[in-house]
């Protein structure tokens, strides 16, 4: 019986009546949904839409990595009259026997993906209790099937081989998150490439969602700009080879064994996935079924519903199981090929998962070959930057959303723990038979749908494991329908650059370059990387200058080199956790931490012998990060973002400029008397002295 609440108050529904009851219980105790602004029933709908946005990557992940030809053997796999005939390169031809072999491989790779995936996003759940997926990552997919192990093995490691490199990489891994170390080197990035990684993951999501492939289909190649307008039909669709310009000859692509058989097609290299328009932009009845979704999903969310994301991923992967019509996914008439093929998969309804063909395939034998550890080297840097740094974007979100969940270095609960599971997950992908799973972007869907906890995670694992059952109809989610959702993330996602100091030229030049580069390489490392180069160089030009200023005697013997690099590794410092020789050593440092650390504060000092400064704190959860000191003629405080400024000029050598203010880098966030952190809220700000 309902509880009767009064004349006044209205009465509880049952639904809402288990919704609080397990959020004050165990399970929303123990995932502190309460103390995160969050409840039950609103993880699950998060939880629903990340897994139906990242379940592309079981489809996709299983082609691309059948492509290497797995543990499939052309010896004991071909035709005994193909192998004879051919040898090895059998694998090339239209054989029965190996066409099989790759068949089944695909099959159990949809299996091993959806295994690892669950396995590594349910202890992202439980242990770390984050809203995170966990799958194999896009991009180093890739890379191990095209450069570590080529197609059909044309490279010079096996993929037994390279799947022990992946398993010792995940064990380095594994091993630098326990230790700390991986913690360690995340609190040295400056806090602008940090923010401007998460716009260019953005940008790299919205990209994704764009092509063919995965997305909508709007971008496509093009021979003379790279990428073009598209959304072309079928008939008007090129496919692309990468060929070597030593192999474009006429003897070599058509060549003919003894037998009259055709092999010049080993030339032409694998077949891209991806396609050029010959024709017919924006005719693709595919790309406007997409684009309805996504104009749904806007819709939705702009008036507040609930569930947007997964309303349009629904309507437009309903829509496309009806095979009657041009932008459908099945049987004949599905503008990407293999709609026969999908149908008939997806008639099956449910399967027995098998990984025979992938489990406990790794091969040390080669860990004395130069290219294993190019490979595993590879795997490790790729994974390190681009986990870390899509696991602080995806912390950060949450931050956004519950006030206090970063602390003042950009730290959140359970890091180490998170941290750990990630490192878990390649271990377990590699035993599996798969490339190294990472932290998923695309886990910023769920996050914004309002996941806050691992109960989000949880139901993403659940997905996966319903997935292995389930495979024919989750594998049946047409990229046109999540590929607008990826879009809408990504758009949100650029609100981040927001707390880039635009008008600092070093601030600006490295952010840019950071999220210009995640896209245009289709890997959020390398991004990462350029970003931070840029950091480095202009840091080592900016010390070189200071260096010459001193040792000329331009500031008359107030500034010494021992200023210069406590200056310049001020942010270092405050990392390692020894302010204390800044506060000691360095003239005019002043930190006065409060509540507003954590939304990145604006504070004014004076300097401890009487020369004016001001000093600007941008904390690590805040826009900025690490201190920023700023004398009166030469800068204001904040302008570097994490590498502070120390100037002395002629006003502050004379102590005559009575309480400068060296205010954040970012006047539009600040008022006289309030200062705005990253949430948006506006908070009480003392004024300076």
């Amino acid at each position: 019986m309902d509880e009767d609440y009064g004349d006044d108050q209205p009465r509880e529904s049952r639904l809402h009546k288990w919704n609080r009851k397990l959020t004050q219980g165990w399970l929303g105790r123990y995932f502190e949904c309460e103390k995160r602004d969050s409840s039950v029933f609103q993880e699950l709908r998060a939880g629903t839409v990340c897994f139906l946005t990242v379940s592309y990557i079981i489809p996709v992940n299983a082609s691309i990595l059948a492509e290497t030809g797995g543990s499939c053997d052309p010896k004991a796999e071909c035709t005994a009259e193909s192998y004879e005939m051919f040898g090895d390169t059998c694998r090339f031809r239209v054989d029965s026997g190996y066409e099989s072999c790759l068949h089944g491989l695909k099959i159990d790779l949809i299996a091993a993906t959806c295994i690892s995936s669950m396995i590594a996003t349910l202890l992202m759940s439980l242990i770390a209790r984050m809203p995170i997926a966990v799958a194999p990552a896009m991009g180093v997919n890739a890379y191990f099937t095209y450069n570590v192990v080529g197609f059909l093995h044309t490279q010079r490691l096996s993929y037994k081989q390279a799947l022990a490199a992946v398993f010792i990489e995940g064990c380095i891994f594994l091993g630098l998150a326990i230790t700390g170390i991986r913690s360690r080197i995340m609190e040295l990035i400056p806090m602008n490439i940090m923010y401007s990684t998460a716009a260019g993951i953005g940008c790299f999501l919205a990209f994704i969602g764009l092509q063919h492939n995965n997305g909508i289909g709007l971008v496509t190649y093009d021979g003379a700009t790279l990428v073009t307008l598209g959304g072309c039909g079928p008939s008007d669709r090129g496919v692309m080879f990468s060929m070597k310009p030593d192999d474009i000859t006429f003897d070599n692509i058509c060549k003919q064994n003894e037998e009259g058989f055709w092999i010049g097609e080993d030339a032409l290299g694998p077949r891209s996935s991806n396609v050029v328009c010959m024709g017919g932009e924006l005719q693709s009845a595919t790309l406007w079924l997409g684009f309805a979704g996504g104009m749904l999903m806007v819709a939705l969310l702009m008036k507040g519903v609930r569930a947007s994301i997964l309303v349009g991923i629904l309507f437009v992967t309903f829509i496309s199981w009806i095979p009657t019509h041009e932008a459908t996914y099945f049987k004949e008439r599905s503008s990407i090929p293999g709609g026969e093929e999908r149908y008939w998969f997806f008639r099956k309804g449910a399967t027995v998962p098998t990984v025979d063909r992938t489990a406990l395939q790794l091969d040390f034998g080669a860990l004395g070959n130069g290219d294993t550890w190019v490979a595993l080297i590879t795997f490790l840097y790729l994974d390190f930057l681009d986990a870390t740094s899509t696991m602080f974007a995806m912390a950060h979100l949450v931050g956004e959303e519950v006030p206090g969940f970063i602390d003042a270095k950009g730290r959140w609960p359970r890091q180490l723990m998170t941290m750990c599971a990630d490192g878990v997950a390649s271990i377990v992908g590699s035993l599996l038979g798969t490339s190294p799973l990472t932290v998923f972007a695309e886990s910023a869907v769920g996050i914004r749908e309002g996941g806050r906890t691992g109960i989000c995670s949880f139901m993403v694992a659940f997905g996966f494991f319903i997935s292995m059952f389930l495979s024919p109809i989750f594998a049946s989610i047409p990229p046109y329908g999540t590929g607008p959702a990826i879009i809408l993330v990504g758009s949100l996602m650029m609100e981040h650059s927001r707390y880039v100091a635009w008008d600092d030229i070093r601030q600006a030049v490295p952010a840019f370059l950071t999220i210009i580069v995640m896209p245009l390489t289709y890997s959020i490392a390398y991004g990462l990387i350029t970003g931070l180069l840029a950091v480095v160089v202009l840091w080592a030009v900016d010390f070189m200058w200071e260096s010459f200023l001193v040792l000329t005697g331009y500031y008359q013997g107030d500034k010494t080199m021992y200023h210069v690099w406590l200056d310049t590794m001020s942010h270092l410092y405050v990392s390692l956790d020894r302010e204390d020789i800044l506060i000691r050593d360095l003239p005019g440092y002043a930190v006065e931490m409060d509540s507003d650390a954590a939304s990145g504060c604006s504070l004014g000092g004076t300097s401890l012998e009487g020369n004016s400064v001001g000093v600007g704190i941008g904390a690590r959860g805040g826009p900025h990060g690490g201190v920023g000191l700023g004398y009166p003629k030469e800068r204001s405080g904040s302008q570097s973002g994490g590498l502070g400024k120390l100037s002395f000029g002629d006003a502050a050598k004379a102590g005559s400029v009575a309480n400068p203010v060296a205010w954040d880098a970012r006047p539009d966030l600040h008022d006289a008397n309030t200062s705005r952190g990253p949430s948006g809220s506006e908070e009480e700000s003392s004024d300076p002295p």
